[in-house]
C-alpha cells in the first residue's frame, strides 16, 4: 500500500512539473514568434494552434479528436500481458506498463498515424503494396506492421528492447509464418548487439520493398548500414526526422544524392531529445519524417 501511495504521489509531482515546464516553453515560443513573425505557412499554422492550445508533440487540430480516456485496455489471462483491440487485432504492450500508461501511449500512436499527422508513415501516393516485404526498424509495439499485416507478404521486426520483443511475440503470434523478430540494434556495425541492413540481407537473402526507420535519433547509423541496399534495391524509405534538429534537411540531401525523390509529411512537431541535453531553441518546430522513393 505504501509503495502504491509513493508511486501515485511521484507520478502526480512529475506530471505537475512537466505541465509547468511545458507552459513556460509555450510562453517562450509565442513570445519569440510575436517578435519574429514566421513567413512559412506551416510555422504560421503551428503558432496559431499553439495560441489556443497547450504545448504538445503535435501542433494541429487533428490531434484534438483523440482522448486517452476513451481507450479500453484488456488483460490476456494466457500470458498476463495487457492489450488493446486495434483494427480487429490484439496489440500487446510491455509487461511493466500500467493501464494509464498504455492508454496514453496508444492514444499517441493513433495521433501519430492520423492522415493529417506529420508522423504518418504512408499516404495515397506512398504506401505498401500487396505482398510487400517490410523492414520495421525500431518496431517498439509494432502498430505499423499490425495495421498492414493482411497486406504484407513478410515482415522483419527489428527491436532490441526485451520487453517490447515479448509484446511483439504475442501480437504477431497469429502470423508466425511471415513475421520474424530480430532482437538487435540496427546500425552501421555488426556484433552481438548490432546488425546492419546490408549484412542482414546478405545473410538472409530477404530484400525489403519498404523500410520504416524510427530509432530515437540514430537514424544516420541505420542509413550508413544500408548504403548497398539503397544502391542496389532502392526500397521505399519512411525515415523519422524529428529526433534531432536539422535531420530533415540533412537526410533529404543525402537521399536526394542517391537518386531518391523526397517528400515530407504535412505539418510540424515539437520534440526535444532531453537525454541528449537539448533545450528549446528557435526555430523550435521540426518536420516529422521523410517519404523517399527511387
Amino acid at each position: 500500500m505504501l509503495d502504491k501511495l509513493i508511486y501515485k504521489v511521484t507520478c502526480r509531482l512529475t506530471s505537475y512539473k512537466g505541465k509547468k515546464e511545458a507552459s513556460n516553453v509555450r510562453n517562450n515560443i509565442l513570445t519569440y514568434f510575436s517578435a519574429n513573425p514566421p513567413t512559412d505557412p506551416e510555422y504560421q499554422q503551428a503558432v496559431a494552434y499553439l495560441k489556443n492550445h497547450q504545448l504538445g508533440v503535435f501542433l494541429g487540430t487533428f490531434s484534438d479528436k483523440y482522448n486517452f480516456h476513451d481507450i479500453e485496455v484488456f488483460k490476456d489471462p494466457s500470458n498476463h500481458l495487457s492489450f488493446v483491440n486495434h483494427q480487429g487485432h490484439r496489440l500487446y504492450f510491455k509487461r511493466s506498463y500500467n493501464i494509464t500508461t498504455i492508454k496514453m501511449l496508444y492514444n499517441g500512436l493513433l495521433k501519430e498515424q492520423d492522415p493529417d499527422s506529420p508522423h504518418r508513415y504512408t499516404n495515397a501516393q506512398f504506401f505498401l503494396k500487396q505482398g510487400d516485404i517490410l523492414f520495421d526498424v525500431g518496431s517498439a509495439e509494432g502498430i505499423f506492421p499490425l495495421s498492414n499485416i493482411d497486406l504484407l507478404g513478410k515482415v522483419i521486426l527489428f527491436e532490441r528492447d526485451s520487453e517490447w520483443s515479448e509484446a511483439l511475440q504475442a501480437t504477431f503470434a497469429p502470423w508466425k509464418g511471415k513475421v520474424q523478430i530480430i532482437s538487435r540494434f540496427v546500425s552501421d556495425k555488426n556484433d552481438s548487439d548490432n546488425i546492419s541492413i546490408d549484412t542482414f540481407i546478405a545473410e538472409k537473402s530477404i530484400v525489403p520493398n519498404f523500410v520504416k526507420i524510427d530509432v530515437e535519433g540514430v537514424e544516420d547509423q541505420v542509413l550508413k548500414g544500408m548504403e548497398q541496399t539503397i544502391q542496389q534495391y532502392h526500397p521505399k524509405i519512411a525515415l523519422c526526422t524529428y529526433h534531432q534538429q536539422g535531420d530533415f534537411k540533412r537526410f533529404s540531401a543525402e537521399l536526394a544524392e542517391k537518386g531518391y525523390k523526397i517528400e515530407s509529411t504535412k505539418g510540424l512537431m515539437y520534440f526535444l531529445s532531453k537525454d541528449k541535453g537539448e533545450t528549446p531553441q528557435p526555430p523550435f518546430f521540426r518536420k516529422g519524417l521523410i517519404r523517399a522513393t527511387h
